[in-house]
């Protein structure tokens, strides 16, 4: 059977989804997503703790972070959709990274020269605000083979808006209204093949037997992403690893009170709690906990006993008075991680009509408002509401890698 579109987006995960809508709500195009998942978010976004934060090391990426924000932050706005399901919570996003004052307080002013609400706390500060978090600023050994003993940090940065959301259900959101404005979402859908003529796309083949004709692909299709791009005969140059990572939650009780998300570079954790703040998640800022490439067919779903059993002690040095007690449980997820710079690569490749949107390293959450907002602007030559100034290139294919000072989720 064939049919006809004049984009096909390949993944419908929040990247893919964002993509989709963005497309939709600004032209007359057919699209089509295409998912082999049976839902909403079952790659890279069903895992994702869904941090909404804005210090990057680079203006581009604060600015489409900032700007993504902005669209978590009036979901409903954004989406066209009364009744959401994804809603932020702004709890802050405090970074604890053992820094001196004067390189935090810079730090805080180059994001707030950037439109960004930032607040330099002291131990005093914290203390008043997050009573149950602890302001010692001493490098923490989870192991225990080193002796510790707490001292007050110098100074810490606070991200007053910044805070998280709910991955699967902004995917959800996006989707349908996508939807609204047109577009067609097929799960259980697998591409089998990617034809081309002449140097350009012409369509994909799916699982089915279905033929889809089309004028341009967009591969965002996660961790699963150097297959399409190996269907289509794209090789990007750039190393695209589908990694495991992990997240581990405890039960977190109500007399603790509220907390923001916490980047604790003391003991190389990262923590926030759930939706309903009966929870703590908490997940590594490590790079030698991002080395653990997979089969994304294959991956193991729950947290490594040793994995949860040494990160808890990072949460409990952080906030002393959680008790001892109750079970640790985890999950397992995938996102793939470009080797050379952990930023992602989209745009135009080298063949006339196949995009791509891959590599997000961790960050794809928030900046997929922008993303889908930079590949529709590109494609449509369309401005509309909400939209980022940042320029598609920083990302392209064929760029330099961008230097980072470390190549961490934290870049």
């Amino acid at each position: 059977m064939n049919d006809r579109a004049e984009v096909v987006v390949i993944g419908a995960g929040v990247v893919g989804a964002s993509i989709a809508y963005q497309l939709a709500r600004r032209t007359d195009w057919r699209i089509v997503v295409v998912e082999r998942g049976a839902g909403i978010g079952e790659g890279s976004t069903g895992a994702s703790s869904a941090i909404v934060r804005c210090r990057y090391t680079h203006p581009e990426v604060v600015a489409l972070a900032r700007d993504g924000q902005r669209a978590y932050r009036h979901w409903s706005e954004f989406t066209g959709l009364p009744d959401p399901a994804c809603r932020m919570v702004e709890s802050g996003v405090l970074w604890l990274l053992g820094e001196d004052r004067r390189s935090v307080v810079a730090d805080a002013e180059r994001l707030r020269a950037a439109g960004v609400e930032t607040s330099v706390l002291g131990p005093e500060d914290l203390r008043e605000r997050f009573p149950a978090v602890s302001d010692c600023g001493e490098r923490f050994d989870l192991t225990g083979a080193t002796d510790h003993v707490c001292r007050p940090f110098e100074a810490a940065l606070l991200e007053e808006r910044g805070g998280y959301a709910d991955a699967p259900a902004a995917a959800a959101d996006l989707a349908e209204a996508a939807r609204l404005h047109g577009a067609e979402i097929r799960f259980r859908t697998e591409v089998t093949g990617v034809r081309t003529r002449s140097g350009r796309v012409t369509g994909v083949d799916l699982a089915d037997g279905t033929r889809i004709d089309c004028a341009a692909v967009v591969n965002a299709a996660g961790p699963w992403c150097e297959r399409i791009n190996r269907l289509a005969g794209v090789e990007l140059g750039w190393t695209l690893d589908p990694t495991r990572v992990q997240v581990i939650a405890r039960d977190w009780p109500s007399d603790l009170g509220p907390i923001p998300v916490i980047a604790d570079a003391s003991s190389g954790v990262y923590f926030r709690l759930d939706a309903n703040g009966a929870r703590v998640l908490l997940g590594s800022i490590l790079a030698e906990d991002e080395e653990e490439v997979v089969d994304p067919d294959r991956l193991r779903r729950g947290a490594d006993a040793a994995f949860r059993e040494t990160k808890i002690h990072g949460l409990h040095h952080r906030i002393p008075a959680l008790a001892h007690r109750g079970s640790v449980t985890g999950i397992a997820g995938l996102y793939t991680i470009n080797r050379e710079d952990v930023h992602p690569v989209v745009g135009p490749t080298g063949l006339d009509g196949f995009w791509v949107a891959n590599g997000f390293s961790g960050h794809g959450f928030k900046l997929a408002p922008m993303i889908g907002s930079m590949v529709a602007q590109a494609l449509s030559g369309v401005r509309a509401d909400f939209d980022t100034d940042v320029p598609l290139g920083f990302f392209a294919v064929d760029r330099d890698p961008i230097v980072v000072g470390q190549k961490t989720v934290l870049a």
